[in-house]
């Protein structure tokens, strides 16, 4: 009898490359790095990149907010901000770049980037 044993699956490798995908796909919603940098929005990237790291490990590897904070590097109340922000939102403030609004080239609020991020997740998840 042999006995095949087989390494274990990397876990951080998998949620690495997720949340790449959300991180690129919420670039591409909000019109991509020429349209960031026009808007001298790109101040936006580390907030987006947080927002798509929180989202993914709680929604495709069930972390808890204390676990989410710990790996992320933000607070437990950073976490839940991401965590419940609106869709909508998210619709609004690409409506709103699309548009040229000059209040829009503002600091990217958290609650504003976890709902683009939850955009991207839902996007990436049904396969568009």
């Amino acid at each position: 009898m042999v006995i095949e044993v087989k390494p274990k699956k990397d876990e951080s490798s998998d949620i690495e490359k997720l949340t790449q995908q959300v991180f690129f796909k919420t670039i591409e919603l909000l019109g991509g790095i020429r349209k960031l940098a026009e808007y001298r929005s790109l101040t936006w990237l580390p907030a987006l990149a947080r927002a798509a790291y929180t989202i993914v490990l709680k929604e495709k590897f069930l972390k808890t907010e204390e676990e989410i904070a710990s790996l992320v590097g933000i607070t437990k109340n950073t976490v839940r901000m991401i965590l419940r922000a609106d869709p909508e939102i998210a619709l609004k403030k690409i409506k709103e770049l699309e548009e040229g609004f000059p209040e829009t080239k503002k600091e990217l609020k958290v609650h504003t980037a976890g709902a683009i991020a939850r955009l991207a997740y839902k996007e990436i998840s049904s396969g568009q």
